[in-house]
C-alpha cells in the first residue's frame, strides 16, 4: 500500500515540475478608460435596492427553501408541502422585484439569457407547485375512499358476527331451558359459566376488528365528516377527477422529473446572472464562456455527488462505499463511465462553434480531449459489464464450479473514470493560453483535478486490501479529499474563460487570491451539502417517530 502511494506521489511531483513561469503579462487598463467599453449592471449605480431585494429573495427561495423542500420530500415529511409553498411565495417576491428592476434600469447586455431563462423557471415552478397540490389532494381522496370502504366492510363483519352469535345464543338458551327443566342443575351451572366466558370473548373479538377511522388524523376525520353534506353526484365527480391514474402516477413522475431538474436549472440561472451582472462573455466570447461553465459545472456536480456518497447518500443502493448484495443492478462507476462516454461522443463534434471556419490550435486540443473521453468511457463500460465478466470467467476449468449468474455487488474498483479525470487534469494543466495569468489558472485547476483522481486511486487501493463487508457507509477519508479537490478545481475551471480572465485582470485579482477564494467557496459548498443531508436525516427520524407514536 505504501509502495503504491509513494509511486503516485512521485508521479504527481513530476507533473508539478513541468510548470514554468516564463512570461509576464502587461497590466490591463482599468474598465472603460477609452470610453468605448459597454457599461455593466455592476457599475450601474441606480435602482440597486430593487436588485439587492431580487437577489435576497431568490437566494432564500431557490438556494435554501427549495433544496430543503427536496430533502423533506425524499424523507416523505409532512413539512414538504408547507416548505414548497413558502418557497413559491418567496420566489414570487423575487420575480416581482426583478420585473421592477428590469423596467427601471436600461438594457445593458445584448442577448440576456438570464431574463428568458427566468421565465422558463417561473413556469416550471408553477407547474411543480400545481402538481404537488394535485398529488396531495389525490392522496387525501384515496385515503378517504379507502377508509370509508374498509370501515363499511368492518361494520358489515361486526353485524354478521353479532347476528351469528345471537343465533348461537338462541339455540344454546333453548338447550339451557331443557337442562334446567330436566333437573340437571350441575350441568346447567357449568353451561352458564361457559356462556359468560364466550360473552367476554365475543366482546374482545369485536374490539379486535380494526377501525380505520381511529388510524386517520383527527383533521382528516373531520374533513371526511364534512363531505357527507356534499351531494353524492358532486362527490363522485370530484373523486373521479381527483383520484385517477394521471393524478396518482403521471403527476408523480412529473413531480420527480421536475424536482431533479430544478437544482441544475438554478445552478445555470445563477451562473448566467453573474455573467450578465458583470458584463463578461459578450459577442463571440460567449461560446467559450458556455463551454467552460458546462464542463466546470459537470465537475462541480461530480464533486458534490462524491461528497454526498462519502456522507452516506445512496447507501441503500450500495453506492456509499459499502456492501449491499443485490442492492443495485449496476454500480456508480458504470454511471460515471456512461456519462464520460456520452459527453465525449457528443462534444467531439461541438468544439468548432465560432466566428471563423478554420480550425485553430485550441479547437484541435478541445476536440482531442473530447475524443479521449469518448474512448476511455467506452473502455470503462466494457470493464464494468457483468455480462462480459461472466463470459470471460466461463473457461473449461471453472465452468462447472462457478454459478451461471454471479451474486451482484454494488461497489466497483473500476479505475477508468479516475484515470480519465487524471489525464484530463494533466492535459488541461498544459493547455496553451494567450496570457501567463490564464496559464497559471489553467495549471491550478488541472492540478486539482489530477490530485482528486490520485485520491480516488488511494480509495481503490485501500478497498482492494480490505473490501467493505458492512451495509453501513465506510466513508474513506480519501474520498472526502477527492470531492473537495473536484469542487475547487471546477470553480477555477468555470472562472478560467477568456471573458472572466479579462475582468479579473482589470480588477487586479491575482491567481493566489483567486485560488484562496475558490477553496473558501468549496468549503461553503461542503457545509451546504452536509446541512442538507442532516435535514434529510432529521426529517426521516421525525417521520419514523410519528409513525411509531401513531401505532401506540
Amino acid at each position: 500500500m505504501k509502495y503504491y502511494a509513494c509511486l503516485l506521489l512521485l508521479f504527481l511531483q513530476s507533473v508539478v515540475a513541468q510548470h514554468h513561469h516564463d512570461r509576464v503579462d502587461e497590466p490591463l487598463p482599468s474598465f472603460n478608460v477609452t470610453g468605448t467599453e459597454p457599461l455593466s449592471y455592476s457599475l450601474f449605480p441606480e435602482y440597486k435596492t430593487y436588485f439587492y431585494l431580487h437577489v435576497v429573495f431568490m437566494v432564500l427561495s431557490f438556494w435554501i427553501l427549495l433544496p430543503i423542500g427536496i430533502m423533506l420530500g425524499i424523507a416523505r415529511s409532512s413539512l414538504h408541502i408547507p416548505t414548497q409553498i413558502t418557497c413559491f411565495v418567496t420566489a414570487m417576491l423575487g420575480f416581482f422585484f426583478a420585473r421592477i428592476y428590469g423596467h427601471s434600469a436600461p438594457h445593458l447586455y445584448t442577448g440576456n439569457s438570464h431574463h428568458s431563462m427566468g421565465w422558463s423557471i417561473f413556469l416550471l415552478l408553477i407547474l411543480q407547485m400545481s402538481v404537488s397540490v394535485m398529488r396531495k389532494i389525490a392522496n387525501l381522496v384515496g385515503r378517504m375512499n379507502t377508509s370509508s370502504y374498509e370501515s363499511f366492510e368492518n361494520m358489515r363483519l361486526v353485524h354478521r358476527y353479532s347476528h351469528s352469535y345471537q343465533e348461537d345464543q338462541y339455540s344454546e338458551s333453548s338447550c339451557d331451558n331443557t337442562l334446567h327443566n330436566s333437573g340437571n342443575e350441575e350441568e346447567y351451572a357449568y353451561q352458564k359459566s361457559n356462556e359468560n366466558e364466550e360473552d367476554e370473548n365475543h366482546e374482545d373479538k369485536i374490539q379486535e376488528i380494526p377501525m380505520i377511522e381511529d388510524q386517520l388524523p383527527s383533521w382528516l376525520q373531520r374533513l371526511e365528516t364534512l363531505t357527507n353534506y356534499v351531494p353524492q353526484r358532486i362527490r363522485k365527480t370530484f373523486v373521479v377527477l381527483a383520484h385517477n391514474p394521471l393524478t396518482t402516477t403521471g403527476f408523480r413522475w412529473i413531480h420527480q422529473i421536475v424536482g431533479r431538474v430544478f437544482p441544475v436549472l438554478i445552478f445555470v440561472q445563477t451562473l448566467s446572472g453573474l455573467v450578465v451582472y458583470h458584463g463578461v462573455c459578450r459577442s463571440w466570447e460567449v461560446l467559450g464562456c458556455i463551454a467552460h461553465l458546462i464542463k466546470g459545472g459537470i465537475f462541480f456536480f461530480y464533486g458534490v455527488i462524491t461528497f454526498g456518497r462519502y456522507l452516506g447518500a445512496f447507501a441503500d443502493r450500495g453506492w456509499a462505499w459499502n456492501r449491499v448484495d443485490n442492492g443495485s443492478s449496476y454500480s456508480f462507476e458504470m454511471i460515471e463511465n456512461v456519462l464520460i462516454f456520452t459527453y465525449g461522443i457528443t462534444n467531439t463534434w461541438m468544439e468548432h462553434f465560432g466566428q471563423e471556419s478554420t480550425w485553430s490550435h485550441k479547437d484541435f486540443e478541445h476536440a482531442s480531449l473530447a475524443f479521449m473521453w469518448w474512448w476511455c468511457g467506452l473502455v470503462g463500460i466494457l470493464i464494468e459489464s457483468c455480462a462480459l465478466r461472466r463470459l470471460l470467467n466461463r473457461t473449461e476449468q471453472v465452468f462447472l464450479q462457478e454459478p451461471k449468474h454471479e451474486q451482484t455487488q454494488s461497489y466497483s474498483l473500476n479505475p477508468f473514470p479516475a484515470l480519465t479525470v487524471l489525464l484530463t487534469g494533466i492535459s488541461m494543466g498544459n493547455h496553451h493560453q494567450d496570457t501567463s495569468y490564464s496559464t497559471q489558472v489553467h495549471y491550478m485547476w488541472g492540478l486539482l483535478l489530477a490530485m482528486s483522481s490520485i485520491c480516488r486511486f488511494i480509495t481503490y487501493l485501500s478497498l482492494y486490501q480490505s473490501l467493505p463487508t458492512s451495509a453501513l457507509p465506510s466513508r474513506p477519508p480519501s474520498e472526502a479529499v477527492s470531492a473537495f479537490l473536484l469542487v475547487a478545481g471546477s470553480i477555477l475551471f468555470m472562472a478560467s474563460n477568456a471573458g472572466t480572465m479579462t475582468w479579473l485582470r482589470q480588477s487586479e485579482v491575482d491567481s493566489m487570491f483567486l485560488m484562496n477564494v475558490c477553496v473558501a467557496l468549496s468549503s461553503i459548498t461542503f457545509i451546504y451539502v452536509a446541512s442538507l443531508m442532516l435535514i434529510k436525516a432529521w426529517a426521516t427520524k421525525r417521520e419514523t417517530f410519528k409513525k411509531e407514536k401513531r401505532r401506540i
